[in-house]
């Protein structure tokens, strides 16, 4: 199945647009060479200004993909901050605590989100209210809603999740708020004080690709998380930043058109302001102002050459040369760092498989190709029984072994036009496009026969069981969420039946502990 990442679809156009460009610049310089000395100011004229468009919609382009990156990695994490709380808040001993029913165990509680604390390593609060915002339960060092809005639960209890800025430039963080629904009424709330010091990290290395500052702020204008690069290219945290009333009016811009506007007149630097979907912030890409210098540069040597006449003809013709290949190679470069952030954000780091966003993204391209050619399509959720335990007992790396393991066998045990995705800790998705349930019980066959072959660690055969939930289009949901849920749902019956049979002799089996709900690893 091809990939349908927007940057992957758009290299072709831009790896054809080289060649052009290549073309283009030899034409040119052998117009200069036929026309001879008479018209070469004019040339030279047209030459600046085509090349300085050219460089100028450069540095544009290149400000403006780092902002949306930039802000689609915090609108991803934030995003998924707020898929975990609602999971937990689906939990019925999270609605048991916050409407104070008899069944309500505040131990049960206290697990529930501690739990949760221990397996999101970056997570510094959790709290539970009730609907009155009375907490009724804590985790953690920090408050879970000190930088919430006043008016955060009357804007839960109308639906969705509220997030906002919750630390400091130098220990930045996000408060985030789901509600905590019954029957589809908000009868309590569920809040997430969630440290966000590693995005700074990982933001620190896209300036570093990027060889420019990346900023975060408020609609207040006020400093959320950044970096800077120095000259020397040295990427260093920002630890503070005065708001200004230019800066201030260009993230609110920003912030209400949902456009990414350009300012070239922002303290000397040149930078791009987009707006983040998740969150009222704004991302802010900025390069110095001497990132134009190549303009004024290429003024003056094309009119130096033109001065010089005859003298200088030949070497006016070989800088204008070098200053598209210049431009030629710098696209280049573009589109290589583009495919690498894409692949970055496209596939799990570990497995190499794809990440939830691609296998989202194929899932619904799968269905809409099968409702139109009226084809099957399996979906498969699978998780390895009795990982955590496993992983506590032999060790992280070997945790790390056991998941590329699996992800190995079950990839060879697909179609090449299927994919084998994992979506988070143990839990791994398949997607068999055309195939229905007959070709889906092979594929679980195929599965569970490799699967049986222990796996050597430290030379110690370690037996893993898969748990594994099938749903097929269009017979249990014509949409990829309720595929999901059918998916989920019927994983967990089989991983009830397993253990209902009694366990087996299997280093698995003695480390089992999933239990009957997800392990969030």
């Amino acid at each position: 199945m091809s990939d349908p990442s927007p940057v992957r679809a758009d290299l072709p156009r831009v790896a054809h647009h080289v060649p052009r460009s290549g073309i283009r610049r030899r034409q040119t310089l052998a117009l200069l060479v036929a026309l001879g000395l008479a018209p070469l100011i004019a040339v030279a004229v047209l030459a600046t200004t085509i090349a300085g468009s050219a460089i100028t919609q450069q540095i544009n382009d290149r400000l403006i993909g780092a902002s949306r990156q930039a802000g689609a990695y915090i609108d991803q994490l934030i995003s998924a901050r707020s898929e975990m709380l609602n999971s937990i808040a689906a939990d019925p001993v999270a609605v048991a605590a916050v409407e104070q029913s008899p069944t309500s165990d505040p131990a049960s509680t206290s697990a529930l989100l501690t739990a949760l604390a221990v397996a999101e390593g970056h997570t510094q609060g959790i709290a539970l209210f009730n609907g009155a915002g009375l907490q009724v339960a804590q985790t953690g060092r920090a408050s879970a809603i000190a930088g919430l809005p006043l008016n955060w639960r009357t804007r839960l209890a109308q639906g969705g999740f509220v997030a906002a800025s919750a630390g400091t430039p130098t220990n930045p963080a996000v408060d985030v708020a789901v509600p905590v629904l019954d029957a589809g009424t908000a009868v309590g709330f569920l809040a997430e004080n969630y440290d966000l010091t590693p995005a700074a990290s990982s933001l620190a290395g896209f300036a570093t690709a990027q060889g420019m500052g990346i900023t975060v702020f408020d609609t207040q204008g006020r400093l959320i998380l950044g970096v800077q690069v120095s000259a020397s290219g040295d990427v260093t945290p920002m630890s503070q930043w005065t708001p200004d009333a230019a800066l201030t009016a260009r993230v609110d811009s920003a912030a209400a058109t949902g456009q990414v506007g350009i300012d070239d007149s922002s303290g000397g630097q040149v930078a791009a302001y987009g707006a983040l979907s998740q969150v009222s912030w704004v991302a802010r890409a900025a390069l110095p102002g001497s990132a134009m210098t190549p303009i004024a540069d290429l003024r003056i040597a094309i009119f130096s050459v033109a001065g010089a006449l005859a003298l200088l003809f030949v070497a006016a013709v070989n800088l204008v040369s070098r200053a598209l290949k210049r431009q030629e190679e710098t696209e280049v470069a573009l589109v290589e760092q583009s495919a690498a952030l894409e692949d970055v954000a496209m596939h799990d780091p570990l497995t190499s498989l794809p990440n939830r966003l691609l296998f989202n993204d194929r899932l619904q391209q799968s269905i809409t190709n099968a409702r139109r050619k009226q084809h099957r399509v399996s979906l498969f959720v699978l998780d390895v029984d009795g990982f955590k335990r496993l992983n506590d007992a032999l060790g992280h790396e070997a945790g790390d072994m056991l998941l590329k393991e699996t992800a190995a066998r079950l990839q060879a045990s697909v179609r090449a036009s299927d994919t084998v995705a994992r979506i988070g800790g143990d839990e791994f998705v398949i997607l068999a496009v055309d195939a229905d349930l007959a070709d889906a019980e092979l594929i679980q066959a195929k599965i569970r026969q490799r699967m049986d072959e222990p796996v050597p660690i430290d030379g110690r055969p370690v037996s893993l069981r898969l748990s594994i939930g099938v749903a097929v289009f269009p017979a249990d949901g014509t949409e990829s969420a309720q595929l999901l849920r059918r998916a989920d749902s019927n994983m967990y019956l089989d991983k009830r039946a397993v253990k209902a049979r009694g366990p087996r002799d299997t280093a698995a089996d003695e480390h089992d502990s999933d239990g009957e709900g997800p392990e969030a690893t």
